[in-house]
């Protein structure tokens, strides 16, 4: 399993990370932090029991920590699904659909 898939949800959260990011730290940052996040995506791609198990949100959901952001996921057969990307400041059962 080498490939991730970001849900409508982690795209439009990846989305605000960038625009947020841009105006308070400027591009070059912004940039090299989004790619932090690609970068640790893959690898949980590569390696998706790396995350903690998050069954206190829903059976077959992991987390992973990235910066300031936690990345939600769950493991499918061929890949995994990302399925939001959240500040650690956001109560995860807020935001996450069930």
């Amino acid at each position: 399993m080498t490939k991730y898939l970001l849900s409508p949800a982690a795209q439009k959260s990846l989305s605000n990370i960038k625009a947020y990011s841009n105006k308070k730290f400027g591009p070059q940052r912004t940039k090299t932090y989004l790619q932090d996040i690609r970068n640790r995506m893959q690898a949980l791609a590569e390696s998706p029991s790396r995350g903690r198990i998050r069954e206190d949100l829903k059976v077959g959901y992991h987390s992973d920590f990235v910066g300031s952001h936690t990345i939600y996921y769950r493991v499918r057969p061929t890949h995994i699904e990302i399925i939001d990307v959240l500040h650690q400041s956001m109560e995860p059962s807020k935001h996450i659909i069930k």
